[in-house]
């Protein structure tokens, strides 16, 4: 396989960052390819649900029904996250995020909406590369942390840091012309004050497969398939949703702009009606 082609197929699995899968996006191309200095994705993502439930994409998937009769939700969201080689297997990462949200509830004189611009989150960690086994597979482990959050509850805010961890193990394997990845991830979230109630969002517990087929030397197809677990969420340590589950599946294709820059567009829907109707992202990313 040609250097170029070796590139494209990097890039290609980016794709699969459609909402929290950021993570994948970082470090797929310091796994195939050795690669230090500065990187960067930039993400537009569009979620619509017409159920109860509001949801939280990054680091991971979940959904949250603090008991307001929410019947429709739209959320534009934009992602930011850097990428710096600190050696050959430690890379340094940082996210940001906020959103747009339009939603629709049911109250005693009908239908009400509401608009809100929000600055949500930023997260640090590392993605850290162990070595091949068998010579095929590729292990990484990933930790990451938030030093800001903001949280909607019950038409309260409040804003918390270290109150959360992620972590994410993966196995990937190159075998012309297809890059497949499966993985299994955490969510563990902590108890916080938002106004006078003390809140436990719920944990996610996921497995999941990414596969990109490699079309030619600048287009590849992309396919993902996700199954999550999550908690109940509790309020003053008391259930007030039960525990379920968000599968959800994706597709999209990734184009090559040139050595330094290639666009993904991604589309998943969810497969529950616990899940998200839908989810649409466009992501951008550079090498510097």
């Amino acid at each position: 396989m040609t250097k170029k082609l070796q590139h494209i197929s990097i890039l290609s699995i980016l794709t699969f960052s459609t909402y929290s899968f950021a993570s994948d996006a970082i470090t797929i191309d310091s796994i195939f390819k050795n690669s230090s200095g500065l990187r960067s994705i930039t993400s537009l993502q569009f979620l619509a649900s017409s159920g109860s439930k509001t949801y939280i994409t990054y680091p991971a998937l979940i959904s949250v029904n603090d008991g307001n009769i929410l019947v429709d939700s739209k959320t534009t969201s934009l992602n930011e996250t850097l990428l710096y080689s600190y050696n050959s297997k430690v890379d340094l990462i940082l996210n940001a995020n906020g959103s747009y949200e339009n939603q629709q509830y049911v109250n005693s004189n009908g239908f009400s909406n509401t608009d809100s611009t929000n600055f949500n989150s930023v997260w640090i960690g590392f993605n850290y590369q162990l070595d091949s086994i068998l010579g095929e597979f590729k292990p990484s482990i990933e930790f990451q942390i938030p030093i800001f959050e903001k949280y909607h509850y019950q038409n309260k805010t409040a804003s918390n840091s270290l109150k959360a961890f992620s972590t994410k193990f993966s196995l990937r394997n190159y075998s012309d012309p297809l890059v497949s990845s499966v993985y299994i991830s955490v969510l563990k979230n902590f108890e916080k004050s938002v106004g006078d109630i003390k809140v436990q969002y719920p944990d996610s517990y996921a497995i999941g497969l990414d596969m990109s087929l490699i079309l030619n030397q600048r287009v590849s197809l992309n396919l993902n398939f996700a199954q999550r677990y999550q908690t109940s969420l509790k309020e003053n340590s008391q259930k007030v949703n039960p525990s379920t589950t968000l599968p959800t599946m994706g597709f999209g294709a990734t184009y090559s702009l040139n050595e330094n820059n290639s666009f993904t567009i991604s589309s998943s829907i969810g497969t529950s009606s616990n899940a998200p109707d839908s989810i649409v992202t466009a992501s951008l990313w550079h090498k510097f």
